[in-house]
């Protein structure tokens, strides 16, 4: 069912517990840097929910975009509407539902739903229809980015993990994101429109904090308490306020 009812860089990290390379997907691949520009990025934004019976085949569809090219990152965000419909998603979230919805009045969509993927906040469709998934992911990909994050004083502490994040480029008039994402969980599906099936997940985004971008951005995200360290990853970008395309982005992976 179609329910009617959205991130820059190539950094160095240093510090507690994380990799210094650069990763551009969920396989650690390296984003590369362009002489003049930044390497090009496609950010897959997946708006799903554990209620919806047509978002299993969008989740399943979404590390396979990712293997496409070294430059991808994907993200899934559990909106929280359809909560009210006989299954709770424990991932969802109303901020999430708020981000998809900005995404629709940037893009003058009549309505939201599920499962929806935003291409770097130019493109948007039906989740799992492969072929526009990749038509649109090719156009962004011939794009360089402007803005080059470099993040450092990374810690730990009290399982809140703490980092600035220092900006060079074309970063006015924009806003810097950091998503700590959770790589893989599978869940039981005991009610709604799912009941009975176990749903894996990938790249579900558990924490979120987003900032006017300047020259340096420090940022505290707390770790959910059930996340282990070795199926997370951080993820920094930026996003243009005026039109919310995204502009570069960068993944790092835990030690």
């Amino acid at each position: 069912m179609r329910w009617l009812l959205v991130l820059l860089a190539a950094a160095g990290m240093i510090g507690l517990g994380f990799s210094s390379k650069n990763s551009a997907a969920a396989n650690s691949k390296k984003i590369t840097e362009l002489t003049g520009s930044y390497a090009p990025v496609a950010v897959l934004e997946l708006f799903t929910s554990e209620g919806c019976s047509s978002c299993p085949a969008a989740e399943k569809l979404l590390p396979e975009l990712a293997k496409i090219d070294d430059n991808i990152i994907t993200l899934s965000f559990h909106v929280d509407y359809w909560n009210k419909l006989g299954w709770t998603d424990i991932f969802s979230n109303p901020d999430y539902s708020e981000r998809q919805k900005d995404y629709s009045t940037q893009m003058k969509l009549e309505s939201i739903y599920t499962p929806q993927l935003v291409v770097n906040g130019e493109y948007e469709l039906v989740g799992s229809n492969r072929s526009e998934a990749e038509a649109a992911i090719k156009k962004v990909l011939k794009e360089n980015t402007k803005v080059k994050l470099r993040i450092t004083n990374v810690k730990l502490i009290d399982n809140k993990l703490h980092f600035s994040v220092q900006s060079d480029g074309n970063f006015n008039k924009a806003n810097i994101l950091a998503v700590l994402i959770e790589k893989e969980i599978s869940v039981d599906i005991k009610a709604g429109e799912n009941h009975g099936i176990r749903l894996p997940h990938t790249n579900v985004v558990r924490t979120l904090d987003m900032q006017t971008a300047v020259a340096k951005n420090d940022f505290e995200l707390k770790i959910p308490a059930e996340l282990s360290l070795s199926n997370c990853q951080l993820i920094v970008y930026t996003q243009q306020k005026n039109d919310l395309k995204i502009t570069g982005a960068a993944l790092y992976n835990p030690n």
